[in-house]
């Protein structure tokens, strides 16, 4: 991903993300996230900020305090208005709810260094055993036809820290950056349920798409 985005990213070439549209990036999702308060999620954090320093201005700093976030499946196009009863996210809960009932809880990931995308400065994970692809299996599983929006199981782990939405202040300094980080361990985490969440924009100094759990917390059992 590196050696790919690097040039783009140089030359100005990047993805660029905008505010979300019906039908379009940013759906319903389940998520794992880091406590808010572990040390992981401070120093996904601290490099979010330094990151956002060399890129300049009005980039989205998803890796921010109780933002950063391991997806582990979208689930449909976005929807700017979800009715509250309704019917298709209620068996979204409870499709969620039986996965988490037959995975292995805490899920743990290894933060083992930064890279960049086309379009992000993203941390990479790797679970520390095979509970990540098992919860992930039974997921789809659970949701049965309503697994239909990814049909393959995500082959990554990670956590975008910044996603670009417009020219890069300093590319060449970025890109350094994070060649300097790539095997930079970050620490690890274990996270002891997943959340279905929508993202909302949310302006301010450090702007980003905020994640938003739906209805009752999943807990294990």
């Amino acid at each position: 991903m590196f050696t790919t985005a690097a040039p783009r990213i140089a030359a100005g070439t990047h993805q660029r993300d905008e505010l979300p549209r019906e039908g379009g990036r940013w759906p319903l999702s389940v998520v794992l996230r880091p406590a808010p308060e572990s040390r992981l999620s401070h120093a996904l954090d601290a490099v979010t900020q330094e990151a956002a320093e060399l890129a300049g201005p009005g980039h989205w700093q998803t890796g921010q305090l109780g933002s950063a976030h391991l997806t582990v499946r979208a689930l449909e196009p976005r929807r700017e208005h979800l009715p509250a009863d309704d019917p298709v996210v209620a068996r979204y809960h409870s499709a969620l709810h039986r996965a988490t009932t037959r995975a292995q809880w805490p899920i743990g990931f290894r933060v083992t260094g930064l890279t960049l995308t086309a379009g992000t400065v993203m941390a990479c994970a790797e679970p520390l055993d095979a509970a990540a692809d098992a919860f992930s299996d039974h997921v789809t599983h659970e949701l049965g036809p309503d697994a239909w929006y990814e049909t393959e199981r995500r082959d990554i782990w990670y956590l975008n820290l910044l996603h670009f939405t417009d020219d890069i202040a300093a590319p060449d300094a970025l890109i350094e950056w994070v060649g300097d980080r790539r095997t930079t361990s970050l620490g690890t985490m274990l996270i002891e349920a997943p959340e279905l969440v929508r993202s909302e924009y949310r302006p301010g100094p450090r702007p980003h798409m905020g994640p938003i759990a739906l209805g009752d917390a999943v807990r294990a059992l």
